[in-house]
């Protein structure tokens, strides 16, 4: 029998990991509402500073040959000491497919969780979630 993540994880790690998916899927159907795209976001729980959204608009560096995804990774590592979760949303629609998904990967000091979510999005305002499916996910800031 598999263990469940909520079986083995503290009350604030449950709790950081609900509220970052909700934020995170709503800054997703947000920006993809808007835009028709969802470039990678995070968003961290400070120790001292609360819940902030990391970088924020426009912080990427297009010169870099890493992707957005990679430079969040690296910005969030430079500053883990002061963090004590994060989440990074990212469209993980593959071009071409019919089939959208958001990715969220969480991780706290104790867990790291990867969440796809499949939505459709009918219209401009419509933005339908479907079933997440969830899996251990990596590490990549406490190892």
């Amino acid at each position: 029998m598999m263990t469940k993540w909520r079986e083995v994880t503290s009350a604030e790690c449950q709790e950081d990991f609900d509220d970052l998916l909700d934020v995170c899927v709503e800054i997703a159907a947000e920006r993809i509402s808007e835009r028709w795209g969802l470039e990678p976001v995070a968003v961290v729980n400070h120790l001292s500073l609360g819940q902030r959204v990391f970088p924020s608009e426009g912080q990427a560096d297009a010169s870099s040959t890493m992707s957005v995804h990679q430079q969040l990774v690296g910005r969030l590592r430079a500053t883990s000491d002061d963090l004590r979760s994060y989440a990074i949303v990212s469209d993980a629609t593959v071009e071409g497919a019919s089939d959208t998904h958001l990715e969220v990967l969480l991780e706290h000091r104790e867990y790291a969780m990867r969440i796809l979510v499949p939505y459709l999005m009918p219209d401009a305002k419509t933005f339908d979630l479907g079933p997440m499916r969830a899996v251990v996910g990596q590490r990549l800031l406490w190892g």
